[in-house]
């Protein structure tokens, strides 16, 4: 004859799995319906002689159905998670505008131009502070700088030649003021201005690529199973 532990297991173990199938269910939810089936077990067994038998224990269970069944069942009348919020854009007005104004607002609108590039810059929260510092200073000005220092160099680089002529008419030499320049100059001044030139670009796609790789990050939540309610 089977004993009452030996059935009083068999319900134990049937509420123990069920619990183990809820367990992504919320805890308020999960606790109702183990409640709701162990009390339905017991007035079963209340009807049953000593509890039942442990034949009559299985067919009991039997009838309430698997575990895994109930908890799909569960799951599949759950009302849908509510939509993923929209991710914010790679690019929105301000950014667009703060990555012309950075290389170029300086041309268009002396100083000005530039200037508001950076406050712009500064008040989105597009940008970490990191990436703030390097679009303010790498290259200050943007390409004002470069023809700054192009126009510059032409007027230091001129020369003035006086020739002198003899009594004749002859001529007899040239004598001119002012620095040529050297070799070492010359490529000095070439690698200058392609900095002056690189620096607002690279800064712009420095910029542009942190924007982008913000917008491809993965969002919390994707994949996961949606809470209940």
């Amino acid at each position: 004859m089977t004993t009452a532990p030996a059935t009083d297991r068999l319900v134990d173990d049937y509420l123990d799995r069920l619990e183990d199938e809820l367990a992504d269910a919320p805890s308020s939810r999960r606790r109702e319906l183990v409640d709701e089936i162990s009390t339905h077990i017991e007035e079963a067994r209340a009807a049953l002689a000593d509890g039942g038998t442990e034949a009559e224990v299985r067919m009991l269970l039997d009838r309430l159905g698997d575990p895994a069944e109930i908890a799909a069942g569960v799951y599949e009348d759950a009302p849908p998670a509510a939509p993923a919020a929209p991710a914010r854009a790679a690019y929105g007005w301000a950014e667009r505008i703060t990555l012309f104004l950075l290389p170029v607002g300086g041309l268009l609108i002396p100083l000005i131009g530039w200037f508001a590039g950076v406050v712009l810059l500064w008040t989105s929260d597009a940008w970490t502070t990191k990436d703030k510092l390097i679009g303010t200073f790498v290259l200050p000005g943007g390409y004002v700088a470069l023809v700054w220092v192009t126009l510059m160099g032409g007027s230091s680089s001129d020369q003035a030649c006086v020739t002198s002529v003899g009594p004749t008419g002859r001529a007899l030499g040239s004598q001119c003021t002012g620095d040529g320049g050297s070799a070492f100059a010359d490529v000095l001044a070439v690698a200058g201005i392609a900095i002056l030139l690189i620096a607002p670009l690279a800064t712009v796609v420095y910029l542009g690529m942190r924007l982008s790789g913000r917008a491809h990050a993965p969002r919390a939540g994707v994949g996961r199973r949606p809470a209940l309610g």
